[in-house]
């Protein structure tokens, strides 16, 4: 038996397509069989290969296609494989196999993730119509998101397909999970055009058909009797009709209610699910819960900086709403810490804290045995031992010692399961304390899951936020040391935001010893994701295709070098004409002149305490203080005022006076430019030739050389984290982007994010949400960034230039009125991207009678300041929210209007 695999699937230069095929025979032999093919270029659009069969009885045939690109050794698995045929004794003697490329980027698939269960039900395999004779052909269509009472159907070119007439079109029959099919006889010599509509089977006529050119079929006989299967990947949309849905983003912690202690909790998401449900909204979209416990001080309230990637923190939950009621006295304790705290501005975090943490553990003294008894908690401890265990462990250690600094736990610094399982014996002396922990855990996921229950009973659903990294002093980095790079910190390169550049301590991954495992980490943190969000954000996914990593030693992120990255050998160096000379190119450029422009009138005696003369005008750092790491810990010790602050400053200034960093271990031959050089004073020193040599150097390595390295790179992680649940991802893809992330975002089915004020294209000042694609999420502004009335007050230039170019506004007001707030948000909601998702203080600011009357007081985050106490907290409580009526009414047209509803 012959059996012809053709692909449709568009190719460029260096690629090549693949297929990996599995023979199972029921036969005596049960021969399996598996072998690689390289396909044959057909034309610009198909690839094919033959396969013969020398096979007797039935036999089951897996198969997948695989993309090869030449250059980067990228090897691409199509989405949703294997894929299955079945051939029997009585089959015909040939078997056409034409395949469309399975995308996981494909519209279909996206609406199947957990984002969208809530809107479309999964269909499901349905009563066969009976099968027609001497049937040749099979058609298999992927459609998901229909309608009640729609199914697709498939119109074309010859009578059998109906001749083009809508009245004629042929419903296809459900055969599985958003999967339809259609059996019939069509002439095989016979070139076809065909293409797929939609059918109202209660009006029993179809109603529209897809977009773009028809479809084909050219001629398919292979041999006296051969069978077609078509599997047409996906039905042609018309974009402008597809889901568009709106939301709001705000962290738990700065909800306010009532019933709130101070901040936040799980349960405050059912009131604004209740008031998000009734404007119109689809999903709610919230930063990292996870625990951040570390040193029990506000610099805790960093959410990204989390001490298990697993636990939830305990701050969120309500005292009052555990599974064993409160005492009276206990009622009237919390009663009056919520008055007290409530009346702050702002999350007072240690107070929180401090209150949450000394009701529970009196509530667990007294009714430990109960609590652990409890059949619901004893199903969550079976359920969950894999990192509860662990966390409780850690936390206890961290409270006896005093640091999460897991270095400083003496014999307990290296993670030992077997020691740890011993502490798990009611007799222990520890088990009381580690069960507090695991109790707490147990009362957060209830309280979550039932606030999650409620926003999928108001059709809405939950995004998550997943941090690129972790706490370098945290569970994870303790019980899996080998996974991280503990000698690097993770951080991001500068930019306008931040000029040194972003340095947010936690360690960089190893991916090398995670690939050896398929990532099983990285999975299981998804799965434990996935039991409560339906879709979440990826933060810094650059950072999958590269990150930013400094060494330890130093202290800003303008220190840092992308992690992997392709260096650049002395010998092009010289080759393209650059005067290299270490001293001058690797080491600080530290002259009498430049110390003067750094230190003024103290120069000499900064040379004195920390310098020493090279001869010739030129400086070198002493020993002691050159890195920034050993400056910042001298300072520590000293006075923390602003003269000190000034001289330290200065000095780490002085230490990143360099053009070039050379690669560890390189002896000499390797090295990484430093990003943003230009500002350095080195490069302004340097003669005009070199600076024009050096900048062609740099805008190689950084803009050109790397970008299928990268690629590369990218698609060996994202595609298993991809598969790893079934939740909607979606890119925090800012900042210094590769040009290779975009396709792959598009081809893996991850959301791309576009922010007017950060225009992916550097050509342009703002981006147009008219222009996002589909695939995308569109926000005017993240937490990291100033909310729109602040950012509008911080440059009336900046303003003015938006103004015009967005609305044709001459003369923009000095702060930003609620009309121009209420076109902004507009702007967005018309957006052609799946998702416009708005902070809930960009939404107040179309209402000048509600928002605050500080917008400086709404900023969640700034990022060139570390550390920085994130907390912000809604000056509206949520019941006050539910009743602004005019408000939520203008919100609610907006929504209507734009069709995201």
């Amino acid at each position: 038996m012959k059996i012809l695999f053709r692909l449709n699937f568009h190719t460029t230069l260096g690629q090549s397509l693949w297929l990996n095929y599995v023979i199972i025979s029921d036969s005596t032999e049960k021969l399996k069989l598996e072998q690689w093919v390289e396909l044959h270029y057909r034309n610009d659009q198909q690839w094919e290969g033959l396969v013969e069969l020398k096979t007797s009885g039935a036999v089951r045939i897996e198969y997948r296609y695989q993309l090869r690109q030449a250059g980067n050794g990228v090897r691409l698995d199509e989405w949703n494989g294997p894929r299955k045929i079945e051939v029997h004794a009585q089959s015909p003697d040939a078997v056409v196999l034409l395949d469309s490329w399975c995308s996981a980027g494909t519209l279909d698939y996206a609406l199947e993730t957990k984002a969208f269960r809530h809107l479309y039900p999964i269909s499901q395999v349905g009563k066969p119509r009976k099968k027609p004779a001497h049937a040749n052909h099979l058609f298999q269509l992927k459609m998901a998101g229909l309608g009640e009472n729609l199914v697709p159907c498939l119109l074309g070119s010859v009578d059998e397909l109906g001749g083009w007439d809508w009245r004629k079109a042929i419903p296809l029959d459900a055969c599985g999970p958003n999967a339809w099919q259609l059996e019939i006889y069509l002439p095989l010599d016979w070139n076809i055009h065909y293409k797929y509509g939609l059918y109202d089977l209660e009006r029993q006529q179809m109603i529209s058909i897809e977009q773009g050119e028809n479809r084909w079929l050219d001629s398919r006989a292979l041999g006296s009797q051969t069978w077609v299967r078509i599997a047409d990947e996906a039905y042609r949309r018309d974009l402008t009709h597809a889901f568009r849905g709106a939301g709001v983003a705000i962290p738990i912690f700065s909800l306010r209610s009532e019933q709130g202690l101070g901040v936040g909790e799980f349960s405050d998401l059912k009131l604004l699910a209740k008031w998000a449900s009734a404007v119109g909204m689809k999903v709610i979209q919230i930063l990292p819960i996870n625990d951040t416990t570390s040193s029990h001080t506000w610099t805790d309230s960093y959410p990204y900086s989390a001490i298990s990637v697993f636990a939830l923190h305990p701050i969120y939950l309500r005292i009052d709403e555990m599974t064993l009621a409160l005492t009276a006295a206990q009622l009237k304790k919390v009663a009056a810490l919520r008055t007290q705290l409530n009346a702050l501005p702002a999350v007072d975090y240690e107070a929180v804290m401090a209150a949450k943490s000394e009701i529970t553990q009196e509530i667990y003294q007294k009714n430990q045995a109960s609590l652990l008894a409890r059949i619901d908690f004893q199903t969550f401890y079976q359920e969950n031992q894999d990192w509860v265990i662990d966390y409780a462990v850690f936390c206890t250690k961290r409270d006896q010692f005093y640091t999460a600094d897991f270095s400083q736990w003496g014999d307990w610094a290296v993670y030992d399961r077997e020691r740890i399982e011993s502490l798990l014996d009611p007799n222990h002396s520890e088990y009381r304390e580690i069960f507090y922990h695991i109790w707490l855990q147990f009362e957060l996921a209830r309280q979550l899951t039932s606030a999650v229950e409620d926003l999928h009973h108001h059709q809405l659903a939950l995004k998550g936020d997943l941090p690129i990294g972790i706490d370098r002093f945290s569970v994870d980095a303790w019980s899996h040391a080998p996974l991280f790079k503990l000698h690097a910190q993770a951080g991001a390169p500068p930019d306008a935001f931040a000029i040194k550049g972003q340095n947010w301590g936690f360690p960089t991954y190893d991916w090398e010893a995670m690939r050896e495992d398929h990532y099983a980490w990285w999975r299981s943190r998804f799965a434990q994701l996935s039991r409560y969000f339906d879709a979440y954000r990826i933060d810094h996914i650059l950072g999958f295709f590269r990150i930013w990593q400094i060494p330890y030693e130093q202290v800003e992120g303008i220190m840092g070098t992308f992690d992997p990255a392709m260096p650049i050998h002395l010998d092009e160096i010289r080759q393209r004409g650059i005067p290299f000379d270490f001293n001058r190119y690797c080491r600080p450029y530290l002259t009498n002149e430049v110390i003067y422009q750094l230190f003024g009138n103290s120069s000499n005696e900064i040379k004195k305490q920390f310098m020493h003369d090279c001869g010739y005008g030129y400086w070198q750092m002493n020993e002691a203080f050159s890195t920034q790491r050993q400056i910042v810990d001298y300072f520590a010790n000293l006075a923390d005022d602003d003269w000190h602050r000034l001289v330290k400053q200065a000095l780490l200034d002085c230490v990143s006076e360099v053009l070039f960093f050379e690669l560890p271990g390189s002896n000499g031959s390797w090295f990484h430019p430093r990003c943003s050089l230009h500002a350095t004073r080195s490069f302004q020193n340097l003669p005009e030739d070199a600076q024009w040599r050096v900048n062609e150097l740099y805008i190689d390595y950084f803009y050109r050389r790397q970008e299928d390295f990268w690629q590369a790179r990218a698609y060996e992680k994202l595609p298993a984290m991809r598969e790893a649940s079934p939740m909607l991802l979606c890119g925090e893809d800012l900042g210094m982007v590769p040009n290779c992330v975009a396709n792959v975002l598009q081809q893996l089915g991850i959301l791309s994010l576009e922010i007017q004020r950060m225009p992916k294209d550097s050509k342009i000042e703002f981006f147009h949400p008219a222009n996002a694609p589909y695939m995308s999420v569109v926000s005017p502004s993240t937490h990291d960034m100033p909310t729109l009335r602040a950012w509008w007050k911080e440059d009336s230039r900046t303003t003015a230039r938006f103004a015009w170019q967005m609305f044709g506004i001459d003369f923009a007001p000095s702060e930003l009125s609620g009309e121009i707030a209420t076109r902004i948000i507009n702007q967005h909601l018309h957006s052609p991207a799946m998702w416009a998702i708005f902070p809930i203080q960009d939404l107040l600011a179309i209402d000048e009678l509600i928002r605050h009357p500080d917008a400086e007081s709404e900023r969640i985050n700034v990022p060139a300041i570390i550390p920085f106490y994130w907390r912000y907290r809604m000056h509206l409580t949520l019941e006050k929210l539910l009743e602004c009526q005019d408000f939520n009414r203008e919100i609610k047209s907006l929504v209507s209007h734009s069709g995201r509803c």
